[in-house]
């Protein structure tokens, strides 16, 4: 009878574990406030681990740290007159194992408008909650049908951070949904796509706008794509943007693969980490962006290159055509002279 009871018992506290994960909790609507505030929420509860928050007229300010950890927030259900708004000022994290959809705004049709804010001292960090789990986790900003009114902005502002593993508007038919930067530090680890202002297919492409982007996590090596092989993305980098290649060897650094169109980094800031003690040999070349196909093309002077490197798209396969951005490794003498004398010294000092 014992073991009878305890099985119930532990059946009980699975169900009870398993219904919570799938619950939602929702914003009290038209209410302008604090996350953590448990009466801004229906049942005047906060969000469980792992349960969907959902924010569909009202403001939350993401001013503390939640004290649980959201599996997904949805902004808007597709109400005509619904306005929500998430203002991260604080650090947050989304986190759900095996979906595609962590960030959603604007969930289904309607004319709904749903923002979310990622403001200064703001870090909010959308992806996979471990290496485990593998999938795709996105920032989704549209999701379902097409949505032809409403809008659906994610705006990163100067002093935020936003972490994503991928960032996309989710349909390329899509128009009302956009990536608005006007500062900050924008880091992706693993793919952007359908996200721009492109005339044809209603938007392909990436307009980075005048954040940095970090490629990987800050301070290590990785690799990112800008679309997909059904998604030909162009890629622009707005005025006063920053490009930042981390570089930790001469076979290991920041990659971009590019399907389809152009990139162009004209008038943006490159910005080079060295990794550890790692220095390059001069003459050290490092081909941090190409093309999946041929016939791709990347062009545009960075208005900041580092002293000692040199940025220039060129063309790796002879067909006129500048294909790949690489970097070199070339430090004026002296540079060169100074990087001896501290070697002298560090010697020096270890007799």
């Amino acid at each position: 009878m014992r073991r009878c009871v305890g099985v119930l018992m532990v059946c009980t506290l699975l169900l009870s574990i398993g219904s919570t994960a799938n619950a939602t909790r929702t914003w009290n609507s038209g209410t302008t406030g604090s996350w953590n505030t448990a009466t801004n929420w229906n049942g005047n509860t906060l969000p469980s681990t792992g349960e969907t928050a959902q924010i569909n007229n009202g403001t939350c300010n993401v001013d503390a740290t939640p004290t649980n950890t959201p599996g997904i927030v949805l902004m808007g259900n597709g109400g005509a007159t619904d306005v929500g708004v998430m203002n991260v000022s604080s650090s947050m994290s989304i986190y759900k194992s095996g979906s595609s959809e962590l960030l959603c705004l604007l969930k289904t049709n309607g004319g709904s408008n749903e923002t979310v804010n990622v403001k200064n001292g703001g870090s909010l960090r959308v992806g996979a909650s471990g290496p485990a789990n593998g999938g795709t986790f996105e920032a989704r900003l549209v999701t379902g049908s097409a949505v032809t009114t409403g809008t659906a902005a994610l705006n990163l502002q100067t002093g935020g951070t936003l972490d994503v593993d991928v960032l996309t508007k989710g349909l390329k038919s899509v128009t009302g949904a956009t990536f608005n930067a006007t500062g900050g530090t924008l880091v992706v680890r693993n793919m952007i796509y359908r996200f721009g202002a492109k005339s044809e297919n209603a938007g392909y492409g990436f307009n980075q706008g005048t954040c940095t982007l970090e490629i990987g996590s800050i301070g290590t090596v990785a690799a990112i794509q800008v679309g997909n092989s059904t998604n030909a993305d162009d890629y622009a980098v707005g005025t006063g943007g920053t490009i930042n290649i981390d570089i930790a060897s001469a076979s290991s650094f920041d990659k971009i693969l590019q399907y389809g169109n152009v990139a162009n980094t004209a008038n943006a800031t490159l910005q080079i980490d060295l990794l550890g003690t790692y220095i390059p040999a001069v003459g050290t070349t490092f081909n941090v962006w190409s093309f999946s196909v041929t016939g791709k093309s990347g062009s545009g002077t960075f208005a900041t290159v580092p002293a000692g490197w040199t940025a220039t798209w060129i063309d790796t396969d002879s067909d006129t055509i500048t294909d790949t951005l690489q970097l070199k490794y070339i430090p004026e003498p002296a540079t060169m002279a100074l990087f001896g004398l501290g070697l002298l010294a560090m010697r020096r000092n270890k007799k």
